[in-house]
């Protein structure tokens, strides 16, 4: 090995423990929990990718600037903690479903008896290595999945049906 690949490879490893001990994460697999719940509900690929970059410490100032920090604070406790164990209930906030199974596969707008409503699906992975995960296609799961369906009116959950 020539001196200038040992200084390569030793600049990658600095460079990744430097990573490491600023907390940044390379997926959102490496997140805490409520951090890897609102990675999942960034409203883009640029911001996902953003947010894996900052320290721990700079997440919710990041949260802050795109709203989603003061959608969080003003659902209720119960649903703040329903949703910290990927459980929903009728008459919770739709930001509350979001954030207990992620952003929805589907979304369609339909007109209940002149009212709008919005209709999510949700997919949920019943086997596999991602059992128990919602994903954006049944395809994501490695074996077989699950869908759900939640009814939106009013921004609160009125309906949840379980087609399979």
């Amino acid at each position: 090995m020539t001196t200038a690949s040992r200084r390569r490879r030793r600049l990658a490893v600095v460079l990744l423990a430097a990573g490491v001990l600023m907390g940044c994460a390379t997926s959102p697999d490496r997140l805490p929990e409520l951090d890897r719940r609102f990675y999942y509900n960034l409203p883009s690929r640029e911001d996902q990718d953003a947010f894996l970059r900052l320290k721990a410490s700079q997440r919710q100032g990041f949260l802050e600037e795109r709203g989603l920090w003061e959608q969080w604070e003003a659902l209720p406790k119960a649903e703040r903690e329903a949703a910290g164990h990927s459980e929903v209930e009728l008459g919770f906030h739709e930001f509350a479903v979001f954030m207990a199974w992620g952003p929805p596969a589907d979304t369609q707008d339909r007109d209940d008896n002149g009212r709008p409503l919005r209709l999510h699906t949700f997919i949920r992975c019943s086997s596999g290595p991602k059992r128990g995960r919602y994903v954006q296609s049944n395809l994501d799961c490695d074996g077989t999945s699950s869908e759900t369906q939640v009814a939106i009116g009013d921004g609160v959950v009125t309906d949840i049906v379980y087609p399979n």
